[in-house]
């Protein structure tokens, strides 16, 4: 039986692919170990070309949901990519950590006034760099007064870490952080960018302030985190 994928969808033919060949994977239709049918089969079963079908599976592969072996074919691996986040912030320096390279895209640079002050207001995807692209785990929100960060419009923060320039030309350094999480419903845009299923309403977000090294409140931030990050919680029982 066909599946015709949607021309007029705002997620890309290849990434609807991706998203249905997932949730066959996870609901067992195709099993761990078991190859899943080929780029022939595919190209035939949802009518579309071979090239939709080669990103959607290179998707997966990213993902840890399959293999690809030459010559026989490409198997499900129920082995799922996770990044935990242990501490809040210091996303560049984590990557590193594990031999990776951090990625940003900016969506959105402004000024806008809260409360009657002016604060930069900075929202970026972060991912991480990928043989097949980016891979994205987070959307970060931050808002900065521009009292204490005056100029920070002039940095290209897709290719500059936010906390390296406070750090390195204006002498300020994150110190701590109080952050609540809690479910944050999402649009469409933010699905597309982190590969959530469009059934999906909500994520998990971590919202809150930073302080520097002077207890002196820095930023407010808001971090949406997608399905491929996972949390690790350490705490002390007294």
């Amino acid at each position: 039986m066909s599946i015709i994928l949607d021309k007029n969808d705002f997620a890309p033919l290849y990434i609807q692919l991706q998203r249905i060949i997932r949730e066959k994977i996870l609901n067992g239709e195709y099993k761990q170990g078991e190859a899943i049918p080929s780029e022939s089969e595919m190209m035939k079963m949802f009518q579309t070309t071979r090239g939709t079908v080669r990103k959607a599976i290179s998707m997966l592969v990213t993902e840890g949901l399959v293999e690809q072996i030459r010559g026989k074919g490409t198997f499900v691996r129920l082995n799922p990519l996770k990044y935990s986040i242990w501490n809040f912030g210091g996303f560049t320096d984590y990557l590193k950590s594990r031999n990776e390279v951090a990625v940003s895209e900016v969506l959105e640079q402004t000024t806008v006034n809260m409360g009657g002050k002016a604060y930069f207001k900075l929202v970026r995807a972060r991912g991480v760099k990928k043989d097949t692209g980016v891979l994205y785990l987070t959307v970060d929100t931050s808002y900065l007064p521009v009292s204490l960060f005056p100029g920070l419009e002039r940095y290209d923060f897709g290719k500059e870490s936010l906390y390296n320039v406070l750090r390195n030309d204006y002498r300020t350094y994150p110190g701590r952080t109080e952050i609540t999480l809690s479910p944050e419903e999402v649009n469409d845009k933010i699905k597309e960018i982190l590969q959530v299923d469009k059934k999906e309403t909500s994520l998990l977000k971590a919202e809150g302030v930073v302080f520097d090294q002077n207890n002196t409140e820095i930023e407010k931030v808001k971090v949406v985190y997608g399905p491929h990050v996972e949390f690790k919680i350490m705490t002390n029982m007294n």
